[in-house]
């Protein structure tokens, strides 16, 4: 005979009659089984062994205003520990570290947030997040127009061959024929 999954009451009815001794063991070895996971997911100091990772993530979450909004409006901001912590995290600014930012402006801002007790404050106001957020917008616009120039020129009228391309006049040949 097959032996017959048991129902949601059944399990629910099992669990009730288990014994509060038996609870407290069980949840023993959960608890020894989640302190060996710990050991061996973190390193000889007590950090994690992602660590690069994780602050890599992290500083470069500080390039969005948005992100800061939330830091300044949940009170982060405003604590010591995470102000330490930012200090810290300036040896992201070190050549050897740098190279691995995409968005450089997290370093820009971990600075403001370091020397300006008024932006802490005032990223807690959503203008002033939305400012900093044009603002931002603006210089990226701004750099890219700056690296990579307005694009290629426009070509003048008439200057388009049959096939749609644009022909570039030989200027003696046409000065040649001028003077006959």
């Amino acid at each position: 005979m097959k032996d017959k999954m048991p129902t949601d009451a059944e399990i629910c009815r099992a669990s009730c009659e288990m014994s509060a001794d038996a609870r407290v063991e069980e949840s023993k070895e959960v608890e020894a089984d989640r302190s060996i996971e710990i050991e061996m997911t973190s390193s000889k100091d007590g950090l994690p062994p992602n660590r690069f990772e994780l602050e890599l993530e992290f500083i470069q979450c500080l390039a969005s205003p948005a992100y800061l909004h939330h830091l300044a409006t949940t009170g982060v901001l405003q604590e010591a520990a995470f102000l330490e912590y930012l200090e810290y995290l300036k040896y992201w600014k070190n050549p050897e570290y740098v190279k691995y930012l995409s968005y450089p402006h997290c370093l820009y801002f971990l600075e403001l947030l370091l020397e300006s007790p008024t932006f802490r404050r005032e990223l807690g106001n959503v203008p002033f997040r939305d400012f900093v957020h044009s603002q931002q917008f603006y210089s990226w616009q701004h750099r890219a127009r700056k690296l990579y120039g307005e694009g290629l020129p426009k070509e003048e009228e008439g200057e388009e061959g049959e096939e749609g391309v644009a022909t570039k006049v030989d200027e003696n040949v046409d000065a040649g024929t001028e003077s006959k």
